[in-house]
C-alpha cells in the first residue's frame, strides 16, 4: 500500500528567536498583545511582551504551554472551588495550564513570554469571563471562535471593557474597572 506524502514547498532556515523578538515586537502591544511567530503552523507559537492590562479570564479548549523568556508573570486562575488563585512563572520556568481552565495572564513591564497553543477548528470555541472584584460573582461570559489569536480575544475584551453595564455586578453593584484605565505595575 503506497502512502501519499506531501512535501512542503520549502523548508525555512533556523533563526535566532531574540533577534525575531527585537525586530517584530520591539515594544509591548498594549492591554492584550501577542505576536504569532509561525503563522499558519499546526501550532500557535506566540511571543507576548509585558506590560499588559487584563482582568478577563480566558478559557482555552486546549492545554497551553507557557515558557518565561525574560522576567516573570502571574497567571491568575479559578480553582475547582471557584476561588481565584495565582501562580508565578519566573524567568526560565515552563508551565502547563490545563484546558478549559479560567485563566488570566498578567505581565509586568519588560517581561517576555512564549505561549504555545493549538489552532482552533471552526467548532472549537474559546471563552472569556469576568468576575466581580467584590463578591466574585460571574459578571459576563462569552464564547467565540478565535480564527486569529492576535485579534480574536482582543476584540472580545475591548467590547466588554467598553460596556460599563456588563462590568457592573447585578448582585452587589460593584463595577469591575476597565483595566486599560488603571495603572497596574506602579
Amino acid at each position: 500500500m503506497d502512502a501519499k506524502v506531501t512535501i512542503p514547498a520549502r523548508v525555512e532556515t533556523p533563526f535566532n528567536l531574540q533577534e525575531w523578538i527585537d525586530k517584530h515586537l520591539p515594544q509591548a502591544l498594549g492591554a492584550v498583545g501577542n505576536k504569532e511567530v509561525f503563522k499558519g503552523s499546526d501550532f500557535i507559537f506566540q511571543i507576548i511582551k509585558g506590560p499588559n492590562a487584563r482582568n478577563d479570564f480566558h478559557i482555552d479548549p486546549f492545554d497551553e504551554i507557557f515558557y518565561q523568556i525574560k522576567g516573570h508573570i502571574f497567571v491568575h486562575y479559578i480553582d475547582e472551588n471557584g476561588k481565584e488563585q495565582q501562580v508565578r512563572i519566573n524567568e526560565g520556568d515552563t508551565f502547563l495550564l490545563p484546558k478549559n481552565m479560567f485563566h488570566s495572564p498578567r505581565r509586568p513591564p519588560g517581561s517576555i513570554g512564549l505561549v504555545i497553543e493549538r489552532p482552533r477548528k471552526a467548532d472549537e470555541l474559546d471563552g472569556a469571563a469576568w468576575f466581580c472584584p467584590s463578591c466574585s460573582t460571574l459578571l459576563h461570559k462569552v464564547e467565540f471562535w478565535c480564527a486569529d489569536i492576535e485579534v480574536g480575544i482582543k476584540e472580545v475584551i475591548q467590547a466588554f471593557n467598553a460596556n460599563e453595564d456588563l462590568r457592573t455586578c447585578k448582585k452587589c453593584g460593584a463595577v469591575l474597572p476597565d483595566p486599560t484605565k488603571i495603572k497596574h505595575w506602579e
